[in-house]
């Protein structure tokens, strides 16, 4: 766009499209910048953790530091008066954890999950799975 004449000279605009993108990338440069340096350290112990207990895990294969298993509940159905239940811990069945239902009892170890029956007279019902590796997982099967 060309501007009126200004104190005898003619004023443009030429360029200044440029320059506003040359401010606003350096403004999310510094944004960025400042960020990082707030969260930095914070997310460099998250990594350091991660590194660590993967290294554990190669050369002991046990994470310890009180961290538990992670419980998944893979099956909850309800038929005939029969509560079916399989779940599994960190992803398998481990022959050193025990997985217990509230209600219920102790799950039976199958080759690859465990696995529990319970007669319950109606559902919904409300389960807990624990792990003695300290993890759990619940569920409400309608």
């Amino acid at each position: 766009m060309k501007w009126p004449y200004v104190s005898g000279k003619r004023v443009t605009e030429d360029g200044q499209g440029l320059v506003e993108y040359a401010l606003i990338l350096v403004l999310v440069a510094i944004v960025v910048i400042a960020i990082l340096l707030l969260l930095g350290p914070t997310i460099g112990n998250v990594f350091s953790e991660i590194n660590s207990n993967l290294e554990q895990l190669e050369q002991t294969g046990v994470v310890e530091e009180g961290d538990s298993d992670v419980v998944v509940i893979t099956r909850a159905t309800f038929n005939s008066g029969e509560l079916h239940f399989d779940a599994t811990s960190d992803g398998t069945y481990n022959p050193s954890v025990t997985l217990t239902t509230s209600p219920g009892g102790v799950m039976e170890a199958r080759s690859d999950h465990y696995h529990l029956d319970i007669n319950f007279a109606s559902c919904p019902c409300a389960v807990t799975v624990t792990s003695s590796s300290g993890g759990s997982a619940s569920i409400t099967v309608p």
